[in-house]
């Protein structure tokens, strides 16, 4: 690099510390706090950074090789531009850039040029756009938001706070993150309000959260959160209360329910006592009810409607919109930031369908956030057919409401659905079947690897009609398995009832996280949708769900990932968590639930400028009359030379669906603007030509877009287009068997020459196929997906077997080898008509290769060669000298009884013989 490079280097990271977006002069886009570099300036000249705020140029920093001492020369040369700006740069002052900035990477001198007789001051770091408003004496809405530095944050935070920045600089009001479950919803809340509170006018947040017990995890995290300028936690800074009496209303950052907000604004005196979760259980009881009344203010309101400027709302596919929205609407002045993982369609009503973010459980899963689903299916015939009582059964009738009780004979035969099962109709004989399904199968088919512990059991969350269902689920379920431990009894709180009759529900929550006794949870919607347990494992379902929205957040509770330290200390005898299963005992896995989708709504000048020149006019405010009409000449021509282009009008497709408007909804926009006369006169880029900017913000203000228009304008040779893969989740119904084997052997058949031991298998090579292959095989399988490891790889081939050709695999002898991805391929590539384990038969292979002719092993010998063959049979072939890195002892013994030469000779014969095709 040269010096100047070198340079460069570092006040770049002192301008990126300082929150500046450095950008090339054709990537600056409106309302960004950006350092142009070589700026264009006058008499065509360049200055090495340009520094804007609310698109008008605040400061110039001329920058010098190391070696430079920043002298006269420089001063002259940066306070010569900062006196001769562009005049279609927006300025501060007429005729003046005020701030100047000295710097050559390891000094940073600055002078204030509207102290022209004040001399240049050394800095230890470069100023802020908050501190550099200030010694300007100036203020900006939004101007002062430094740029966001990435590390730390997931790709889809990062991404949604940046956007929900750029749409409340746009004017919008109302923005939806869509942010899948585990994806960091309230980290995000935390950041955004700490951008508001410390960069912009913004004096207070509300945090709206689902119920009370979120509540108090939402005041954890933003108590702790400390991505700060200093560090320190958001509590250090300004003072954080849930909202629980009248005087918590006059924090700076209040967490509260809407029906605790309702009551503050409405007058309704709050009293700090122990009763959230019966009030909890209030609500619970009126949604499950569907009470739909919608609230009314009325007209003695105790808040103004500007007492917040920011309100966040947590889980906002909930009630909101109907009983609940006049209070939201209310608060009118202030930017509402709507936080879900499952929009509903009046979600994105009420949000304007102004989505800053939308990552699905699906990338979630891919990125690592999540672990995916695998479904175990339980039917039995009641739950299937629905079932008799027949006349002179005995029957016990239950008061729901008083849980009276009487017994009585049918006088009749009753015939029942499987609908009104445990609603209409209980059968405690239909749940023990369930559970003793289920036990079977914990260490039979879903952890066959683990060892058989009955006291932990994976973390289990069962879903119950009601309230009186998920009583009768807790008692059976003790009965169940009780046979299973000595005493005959279950451990006090192996299973437990988490309902809103539940005495402290939330330390019940906090248990199911961290206690080892606590196994079983039953719930009916209380551990539903929003909180937060990750060594969960299971989610049986024994109640039917027909709300889309729902379904996915109850589901979701168990997708959440979690260290193996982590999971092992509740779940000593766990290895990791790769998944987790929905097991399905009502057929809830199978009837048809949409996650509902946005609907995506709502006389001529001179050719003076090239396009990408007047883009960069316009992104810097110089919309003026010429400079619009001829944007929308290029935007109409561009339009119509890729309408109906059989070769290339893909392109315009792609731009319309990627950005949601066409070039020619741009040209559109201008001319209806000057037919109708609706603009007001341009002067100047230091003005405020808001109006104008709106016209043209979605192509000016979007980087991508501006690109793809350039590139348009210049045509096409040709272009490709990628069909990016789909995530297929393993399941232990054929259907989706099947879907896992064909993604499965595709990926093998797309990678047979590229993967060594792929290449040997597919193309029959006499190579043996070594321990280190194997391991670049796994490897590149578990980077395509978590669920092509070799046991559920082998599990889906003998869901889907008919004809007995694959092995069950012993789960005690091999179920780690790696050998077995040789015969998983072998099979897939049909080299093997059976997918049979290496290591059967493996004790015969050895004998006959002892017993080959032409040579004799001695006792000592044999004994050596079984010590190695049975890590091969295990993990593939090694070589002597890998041998010594594994057992350096075993590996003396083997040249001392074989000599160099002829033992790593020998290791390779037996392996050959050992792990031919079976």
């Amino acid at each position: 690099m040269l010096p100047e490079e070198k340079a460069r280097v570092k006040i770049d990271r002192q301008l990126t510390n300082a929150g500046w977006d450095i950008v090339s002069r054709d990537e600056y886009v409106p309302r960004s706090a950006s350092a142009v570099k070589e700026a264009l300036m006058q008499g065509n000249t360049e200055s090495d950074y340009l520094l804007f705020v609310d698109d008008k140029a605040i400061a110039v920093v001329e920058a010098k090789r190391e070696e430079n001492h920043l002298g006269g020369d420089v001063q002259i040369q940066a306070e010569d531009y900062a006196c001769n700006p562009q005049d279609w740069y927006g300025v501060w002052f007429p005729n003046q850039i005020p701030l100047v900035y000295l710097a050559n990477g390891n000094k940073i001198y600055f002078k204030n040029m509207l102290q022209p007789d004040s001399e240049y001051i050394e800095l230890n770091e470069m100023h802020s756009p908050k501190k550099m408003l200030k010694l300007i004496g100036q203020v900006s809405e939004y101007g002062a938001l430094p740029r966001l530095d990435k590390r730390g944050l997931r790709d889809c935070q990062y991404r949604a706070e940046m956007k929900f920045e750029e749409s409340i600089k746009n004017g919008d009001k109302k923005s939806l993150a869509i942010l899948a479950t585990g994806s960091g919803k309230t980290y995000l809340a935390c950041l955004a309000t700490y951008r508001l509170l410390n960069y912009t006018n913004a004096k207070r947040v509300l945090f709206l959260a689902d119920r009370n017990n979120l509540a108090k995890q939402a005041k954890t995290e933003f108590c702790t959160f400390n991505r700060t300028e200093n560090q320190e936690e958001m509590s250090s800074l300004y003072t954080i209360e849930r909202l629980r009496k009248d005087s918590d209303i006059k924090a700076d950052i209040v967490i509260s329910t809407i029906q605790k907000l309702f009551a503050v604004l409405t007058g309704k005196q709050l009293t700090d006592d122990d009763s959230e979760d019966a009030e909890d259980e209030k609500n619970a009881v009126k949604e499950e009810a569907e009470e739909s009344k919608t609230i009314q203010l009325g007209d003695s309101l105790f808040l103004p409607s500007d007492y917040f400027q920011l309100i966040i709302v947590d889980e906002c596919h909930r009630s909101i919109y109907g009983k609940w929205r006049a209070v939201l609407d209310y608060f009118s002045d202030a930017h509402v930031l709507g936080l879900t993982a499952t929009p509903t369609p009046e979600a994105y009503a009420f949000f304007n369908y102004n989505k800053v973010e939308e990552y699905s459980y699906e990338d979630s899963v891919v990125d690592g956030v999540n672990v995916p689903s695998r479904i175990y299916r339980i039917k039995t015939e009641k739950t299937e057919h629905g079932g008799v009582i027949d006349e002179g059964t005995s029957v016990v009738e239950t008061s729901r409401r008083t849980g009276n009780e009487t017994e009585y004979e049918a006088h009749h035969r009753i015939d029942y659905d499987s609908s009104a099962l445990d609603r209409s109709v209980v059968n405690p004989d239909q749940i023990r079947e369930v559970l003793t399904a289920y036990k079977k199968a914990i260490y039979e088919d879903l952890y066959p690897e683990r060892e058989k512990k009955w006291e932990y059991i994976p973390k289990t969350l069962i879903f119950a009609k009601d309230d009186y269902h998920a009583t009768q689920i807790v008692e059976i379920a003790e009965e169940v398995f009780a046979e299973e431990f000595e005493n005959g009894k279950v451990p006090e709180h192996f299973v437990q009832k988490i309902t809103y009759t539940a005495e402290d529900s939330n330390g019940l929550i906090r248990d199911l996280r961290t206690e080892k006794d606590f196994r079983i949870a039953v719930t009916v919607t209380l551990v539903a949708t929003g909180t937060d347990v990750k060594p969960l494992e299971v989610v049986l379902f024994m109640k039917d769900v027909r709300s889309d929205t729902l379904y996915t957040q109850m589901k979701g509770r168990g997708c959440r990932v979690i260290d193996d330290d982590k999971l092992k200390e509740v779940t000593p005898n766990a290895v990791t968590k790769e998944c987790y299963y929905i097991v399905d005992a009502v057929g809830v896995t199978e009837s048809d639930k949409v996650i509902p989708q946005p609907v995506i709504g709502p006389g001529k000048g001179k050719k003076v400028l090239p396009l990408d020149k007047l883009l960069e006019r316009l992104a810097h405010n110089e919309v003026s009359d010429e400079n619009l009409w001829l944007l929308r000449d290029y935007c109409s021509t561009i339009n119509r030379r890729y309408e109906n282009n059989v070769l290339f009008g893909k392109h315009l497709d792609y731009f319309n669906n990627t950005f949601g408007f066409s070039p020619k909804t741009i040209a559109f926009r201008i001319q209806e603007a000057y037919d109708k006369e609706l603009l007001p006169q341009y002067t100047s880029p230091s003005n405020d030509n808001t109006e104008r900017m709106d016209l043209i913000i979605d192509l000016i203000g979007n980087i991508p877009a501006r690109r793809k228009l350039l590139e348009m304008q210049r045509g096409y040779f040709v272009t490709t287009e990628d069909d990016p893969d789909k995530l297929i989740y393993a399941g232990f119904s054929k259907e989706t068997a099947q879907s896992f084997i064909d993604n499965f052997e595709q990926y093998l058949n797309d990678n047979k020459d590229s993967i060594e031991a792929l290449r040997i298998i597919y193309n029959s090579e006499d190579v043996v196929i070594t321990h280190s292959m194997l391991v670049e095989l796994r490897d590149s399988l578990l980077s395509e997906s978590r669920q092509y490891s070799p046991y559920q790889i082998w599990r889906n081939y003998k869901v889907i077997d008919e004809f007995g050709n694959v092995d069950e695999l012993d789960m005690k002898a091999n179920f780690n080898a790696l050998t077995n991805l040789i015969q998983i391929v072998r099979f897939a590539y049909h080299k093997n008509q059976k997918l049979t384990a290496l290591i059967k038969g493996y004790t015969q292979r050895f004998n006959l290769y002892c017993g080959q002719a032409q040579r004799t092993l001695s006792n000592d010998q044999i004994e050596i060669m079984r010590q190695i063959a049975e890590f091969v049979i295990n993990d593939g072939a090694i070589t002597a000298m890998e041998l010594n890195e594994i057992d350096t002892d075993l590996w003396r013994r083997g040249i001392t009884s074989f000599t160099a030469p002829v033992f790593n000779d020998e290791i390779q014969k037996m392996s050959r013989f050992l792990l031919r095709a079976a």
